[in-house]
């Protein structure tokens, strides 16, 4: 059970790929004003695009998923939550969706895509970790690509990357047509480096980068910092920009 205001039960796998804080830094990361519908990109067991559906009860969600025992574990969550209604699912290889959905189908985009790329790092031997976290499916290119292709003109991209490729995904965001409006850097903790970079994007949008105030995870004694704990309990900065 999830804590405060997203009041959601979710089932994830015992021993495959589980969701992490990364999904709440996501969904707390959208702006309040992100419009539908949202498609959700490699959705896993559906976390984000549940907690899309606590924050935006009017927003309508589809959310995307390759493997088939996520999906299945996914199905049961929007259920399990009530959320049959608001949120679809669909399998299907994000490379093609321009299959699937004519061009400029969704208003926002959300995705925690694979990190790694292939050939680097020790390959995780357990299928569903390796495909979440290496490129071993759909490389960072072929996901902007298929982005542009579901984005209407304006719409917006929100995606949690690795601050040691935010050089390539800023040039690959541009390449794409997708212009970088708002940064957020995510530490342990203040004393140490960034360990995740937060960005929103925009379709055919308008030069101007937004660097907001970084976020520390833990205070130095390690316990969560008081903003992780507002995310946590859906009180975070999409809280702080509403209010």
């Amino acid at each position: 059970m999830l804590p405060g205001a997203w009041r959601l039960t979710l089932e994830q796998p015992a021993a495959g790929y589980r969701f992490s804080l990364e999904a709440f830094l996501l969904a707390d990361f959208v702006p309040p004003a992100a419009a539908g519908p949202c498609v959700d990109l490699g959705t896993g067991c559906g976390v984000v695009a549940l907690l899309l559906a606590r924050r935006f009860p009017a927003l309508p969600l589809v959310g995307v998923e390759l493997q088939a025992s996520l999906l299945a574990l996914a199905r049961r969550n929007v259920v399990a939550n009530g959320l049959a209604h608001q949120v679809a699912l669909v399998q299907a290889d994000i490379r093609q969706l321009h299959r699937l959905f004519p061009a400029g189908a969704f208003r926002t985009a959300v995705c925690n895509p694979p990190y790694r790329p292939a050939g680097s790092g020790r390959l995780n031997p357990h299928p569903e970790k390796a495909i979440a976290r290496h490129e071993l499916t759909l490389t960072l290119p072929q996901l902007l690509q298929a982005c542009r292709h579901l984005l209407a003109p304006r719409g917006l991209l929100v995606l949690v990357y690795p601050p040691a490729r935010l050089a390539e995904l800023c040039a690959r965001l541009e390449a794409a047509g997708l212009r970088p409006r708002r940064l957020r850097l995510v530490h342990a903790t203040l004393q140490e480096p960034a360990s995740l970079a937060l960005v929103e994007a925009v379709r055919g949008g308008r030069h101007g980068l937004t660097v907001l105030p970084p976020l520390a995870v833990y205070e130095a004694a390690g316990k969560y910092s008081a903003e992780m704990q507002a995310i946590f309990h859906g009180r975070g900065l999409a809280a702080q920009e509403q209010g």
